[in-house]
């Protein structure tokens, strides 16, 4: 004999699936995180190569990117959105890039390493010598997320026609008048240097 479930039992069943779809879409949208095109951000152009860089200096943005939980500006790390487009005939080779972020006093800060930031969410003091009697529990680190890495600019090289984009991250404030100083740039068949760009990240 089929079992008849209770309209209530259904019913409750109903609003539970719906709030894990929805968990889930929520999630899956701050996953889609996709970078527009260069000139929609503050950008330059030169020998064909346009640069484009956003400072992501608000929790609306950093939340877009990264997540709710991943509170980078908390930390004192900035992430600057950064989008190569090569409309050149012949690729581009990025593996000697170099990205500076300028203060308006002329102050450089070199991008740190994606894999080191974690670090940046700890204590850094190092453990106790003394042995414990039970272990101490961890709290759990909020630099710690696998998509400052998958979202870092990883790009060695550039097809033409192509573009890449990715973070930078530095140990700075966003502050009126930075600029992006970006060199490094290079013609892969030739070897021969792109002019170096810099430009105002104020929109």
């Amino acid at each position: 004999m089929a079992r008849v479930i209770p309209k209530t039992g259904f019913v409750i069943s109903s609003i539970a699936l719906a709030a894990v779809i929805a968990a889930l879409t929520l999630t899956a949208e701050e996953k889609r995180f996709q970078a527009a095109a260069a000139s929609a951000y503050s950008h330059q152009t030169s020998d064909q190569v346009t640069v484009g860089a956003k400072a992501f200096d608000n929790e609306q943005l950093t939340a877009q990117a990264f997540g709710k939980k991943t509170d980078l500006l908390r930390y004192g790390v900035l992430p600057v959105l950064v989008v190569i487009e090569n409309k050149r005939s012949k690729a581009l080779d990025l593996r000697n890039l170099e990205v500076n972020l300028v203060g308006a006093d002329g102050r450089h800060v070199t991008a740190i390493s994606p894999e080191d930031i974690p670090f940046l969410g700890t204590s850094g003091k190092h453990p106790s010598e003394s042995p414990v009697p039970l272990p101490l529990p961890k709290k759990k680190n909020p630099l710690n997320s696998p998509d400052i890495v998958s979202r870092a600019f990883s790009a060695k090289m550039l097809p033409p026609g192509d573009s890449a984009t990715g973070f930078f991250y530095f140990e700075a404030r966003s502050e009126p008048g930075d600029k992006l100083y970006l060199n490094g740039l290079r013609d892969a068949r030739s070897g021969q240097d792109i002019l170096y760009f810099e430009f105002s990240m104020d929109e």
